[in-house]
């Protein structure tokens, strides 16, 4: 986890809106992501280059610079330092890790390249040099970077297949800033910390963000996965290219045992590759699904040398998973740490939380995985191996029963057997399920529970009526359509957002196996009777637990997750703050007239909540008319203050 900045200014013009101090700003609002240095690089009119305490001069005018905030992870040595120089006299600023960067160093070597480091941002530099924009498509791993090529003099900036890492822009006529968060990008006076209404309008009604290259601040854009920007310097021309998509085969035709070794295969390869690091690495084993599967991978490719952390709740079975890690950690010979995720000081540290994230999030069970993180930062483990991404590659959701049973559509007796079987392996029950299949395929329903979700809360003029009238195509019934859907747009990408905030904020690094990209395309291509069977969701992710002993975990019932008592902890935090949020005027112009966060229904408590803090933290201020949101204190909040609260 690092935290990057670029900018280049359009150079046929005489003067430059950048300066030193926008780099050294921008930069320093990243430091919670890099807590163990940083690195400046920059240009001046004339083409002479300065760096770090070069740039001293705050008022030094600059028409190109990179900033980096440094998380060591690969060689601890100050050779890591970036930004780094590479063959060319190319430049990169780079957050993330290229996992396969040992057999491409070794390619390269082949080739000639000479290395002076054991960083994989070298590899980066080299494999640039060698076979040029391509080869992002030779990366295994989890990357944004801003590279410089002089030659060419082009901005080239990158971001991983998926987004796991994150990467934004802003572009005026007189030039293009990147960061790795949009708080970076705002001190960079150009770009108006302006809120787009009806985007905050549709999260409220539906909960879609993170599903389009537009985000909620009118003047920010966000790169997405799988594509590579390429930016003249000298014009300011921009160039977006997608190098990878989702694969357009068909289903791969493939017996039980064949998927099984083919799945055992790459998710062993994948764990492999994320375990290597120079500091410790530990896996966050829930005692679910996912995060088992990753256990006992690791466990058959580097023996018993693996960390486990799992957290315990011995005061509430409803969400205390640790028997079932517990199960796993004596099968697998793992070394088994067990951590107790204090809530009580969630009113305090939620404002932590909030700050960082910056943008509203779904629900308070992203606080139990600050809370998880948390604990284990505080053992000196700085990178820990998630399971996100099962759900979604290998159909996990509840919501893709539904899907089962309208896909075995013509055939009555198929789809009431599919019915039957998820709604008793899911625990929600037969008629929970066929609600939710009625709820998918009735638009008029669909609008219903939309409008009743905001109606007399929420004021109309922050809802397009579209958003309540129309709501967005649903593809239920075809796998493929909807998986794709969620992989690239609909729920994964505000997963990795929240996950990577929250690990960012505590100076942490997640690595997700199961979004190794040949994993993601390999459970793409799987038929459905491998993913959904006799009920049962991740089928496969399942027979590879029993493969390995562990039936009691493959065959549970139920899903955890991070659960939170949302409800419960609302009414705590509206206790504790909401009338000094009701006061503010943004909550003012929210609600309807005389509505407090108190007397908001239940349906749309946090959703209300969490808004109003978001704009308390970060300053946003609607004009008189209510028409317009500014983020008026968006560019000043103090982040690493923040994250001490944490503490």
């Amino acid at each position: 986890m690092c935290g990057i900045v670029a900018f280049s200014a359009r150079r046929d013009g005489r003067t430059t809106p950048f300066s030193a101090r926008v780099l050294r700003r921008a930069t320093e609002r990243l430091a919670h992501r890099g807590p163990d240095g940083g690195g400046y690089l920059g240009w001046d009119l004339g083409g002479t280059v300065y760096a770090d305490a070069a740039l001293s001069d705050q008022d030094q005018a600059l028409w190109l610079g990179l900033g980096h905030r440094r998380l060591r992870i690969l060689d601890l040595s100050d050779a890591g330092r970036q930004p780094m120089q590479g063959p060319g006299g190319c430049w990169i600023t780079f957050n993330g890790e290229i996992y396969n960067y040992r057999e491409l160093r070794a390619e390269l070597a082949a080739r000639g390249y000479r290395f002076l480091t054991g960083t994989d941002t070298e590899v980066i530099l080299a494999a640039y040099d060698a076979w040029g924009t391509q080869c992002v498509q030779r990366f295994n791993g989890m990357w944004a970077f801003v590279l410089y090529d002089p030659t060419r003099r082009r901005l080239i900036a990158s971001r991983d297949r998926l987004g796991v890492k994150p990467l934004y822009y802003a572009t005026t006529a007189d030039g293009t800033m990147f960061a790795s968060e949009v708080g970076a990008l705002l001190e960079w006076p150009a770009v108006r910390p302006t809120i787009v209404m009806e985007r905050l309008g549709r999260y409220l009604v539906d909960h879609r963000t993170d599903d389009s290259a537009e985000t909620m601040y009118r003047d920010v854009r966000e790169l997405r996965g799988g594509h590579t920007l390429e930016l003249d310097t000298e014009t300011g021309a921009m160039h977006l290219a997608r190098y990878w998509d989702l694969p357009a085969e068909p289903d791969l035709e493939l017996g039980d045992e064949a998927a099984l070794d083919r799945f055992s295969e790459l998710i062993e390869d994948a764990v492999r590759l994320r375990l290597h690091a120079d500091v410790p690495v530990a896996i966050t084993l829930s005692g679910g699904v996912d995060s088992s599967v990753l256990t006992v991978a690791a466990s058959r490719v580097a023996g018993r040398n693996v960390r486990t952390f799992t957290s315990r709740f011995p005061g509430d079975p409803s969400i205390d998973e640790s028997r079932y890690a517990a199960h796993v950690v004596d099968s697998t010979g793992a070394q088994g740490h067990y951590v107790q995720p204090s809530t009580g000081r969630l009113v305090e540290e939620e404002t932590a939380l909030t700050t960082h994230q910056a943008l509203p999030f779904r629900s308070l069970s992203l606080y139990v995985h600050w809370a998880i993180l948390s604990a284990i930062r505080a053992q000196n483990v700085p990178v820990v191996l998630s399971g996100q991404g099962g759900d979604e590659s290998f159909l996990g959701y509840d919501r893709y029963h539904t899907s089962a049973v309208l896909h075995a559509l013509p055939n009555p007796a198929r789809a009431a057997a599919r019915l039957w079987q998820g709604a008793r392996n899911s625990g929600r029950g037969v008629f929970a399920l066929a609600a939710l299949a009625a709820y998918f395929t009735s638009p008029l329903l669909q609008r219903t529970v939309r409008r009743h979700r905001v109606v007399r809360v929420v004021r109309s003029r922050w809802l397009a009526e579209q958003t309540l009238s129309r709501p967005a195509a649903e593809i239920f019934g075809d796998i493929r359509r909807q998986q794709r859907d969620e992989l690239l747009t609909r729920c994964l990408p505000a997963l990795l957002r929240y996950d990577d905030r929250t690990a960012g904020a505590l100076g942490m690094e997640t690595r997700l196996p199961l979004l190794d990209y040949r994993v993601v395309e390999f459970a793409y291509r799987l038929p459905l009777n491998h993913k959904i069977r006799g009920g049962w969701t991740k089928y496969l992710l399942r027979r590879y637990l029993a493969r390995h002993g562990l039936e009691a975990v493959a065959w549970r019932r139920g899903k955890y997750a991070f659960y939170a008592p949302q409800a419960a902890w609302t009414r705590r935090l509206i206790e504790a703050r909401g009338a000094t949020l009701d006061a503010n005027p943004f909550t003012r112009a929210l609600l309807e007239d005389g509505l407090s966060l108190a007397h908001v229904p239940q349906r749309m408590a946090w959703d209300a909540y969490n808004c109003a803090h978001v704009a308390s933290v970060l300053g946003w201020q609607p004009d008189e008319s209510g028409g317009e949101v500014t983020a008026v204190a968006a560019a000043r909040y103090d982040l690493p203050a923040a994250a001490r609260a944490v503490g």
